[in-house]
């Protein structure tokens, strides 16, 4: 019985581990305001990998390397270029185009799209303490006594399968509001979007050089 709730757990964990807006959430929606379901599932396929990686990282003991201060904040100053490129494509695409339907080319492409969501997720390696919270409970809950090789694949595996759930379900819902959303006020939403990413990056910005002069 316990091994059978470990999948469960897995999962809602991972579901609301995506809750929290930023910038996957973001190029998630552009794609989906723009009624490209595909590419905004390239975008949470490249994130989940992401976040997957980072769990594997957490739970087979290599966290330390990417626990250096100085990493971190690499990892920051990246995520925040990358962010800061997508802000001018969506600033463009506005000056450019009255709906959201004729996108700029990234948001149109499978390939790039999936680059998006990997490059956005794999800079944000504290997503490993979200894995390590996730052990913490599922041992203090009685499910697991130790993470073996196998249990630990399964706990990503659900984890992820959450993770990708909650951000599937916001482009779906996303995609189907937004025919009920005029042209203009689409317009506004894709110029907040832009607005959103220089916050994020100026964000990792800031705390990334918190981190290199530490």
């Amino acid at each position: 019985m316990r091994s059978a709730l470990l999948p469960l757990l897995a999962y809602v964990l991972g579901f609301f581990a995506a809750i929290p807006i930023g910038a996957t959430q973001v190029e998630i929606a552009k794609r989906a305001m723009a009624d490209r379901l595909d590419t905004a599932g390239m975008v949470v396929a490249g994130s989940v990998v992401s976040d997957v990686m980072y769990g594997a990282i957490a739970l087979f003991g290599l966290a330390p390397f990417l626990s250096d201060k100085h990493v971190v904040g690499v990892f920051g100053m990246v995520g925040a270029a990358v962010l800061l490129v997508l802000a001018f494509f969506t600033f463009r695409h506005v000056a450019q185009a009255a709906e959201l339907n004729t996108g700029s080319p990234a948001v149109h492409s499978r390939p790039l799209s999936l680059v998006t969501g990997f490059s956005l997720a794999v800079t944000n390696p504290p997503i490993m303490f979200w894995w390590l919270v996730g052990v913490k409970v599922t041992q203090d809950l009685g499910l697991v006594d130790t993470f073996t090789p196998r249990v630990s694949a399964v706990f990503l595996l659900f984890g992820g399968l959450g993770l990708g759930s909650y951000l599937s379900t916001l482009a779906v819902i996303l995609r189907r509001i937004k025919h009920m959303i005029s042209p203009r006020a689409q317009h506004r939403m894709h110029v907040v979007l832009g607005v959103l990413l220089i916050v994020l990056a100026s964000y990792l910005l800031v705390t990334a050089v918190r981190d290199l002069r530490v």
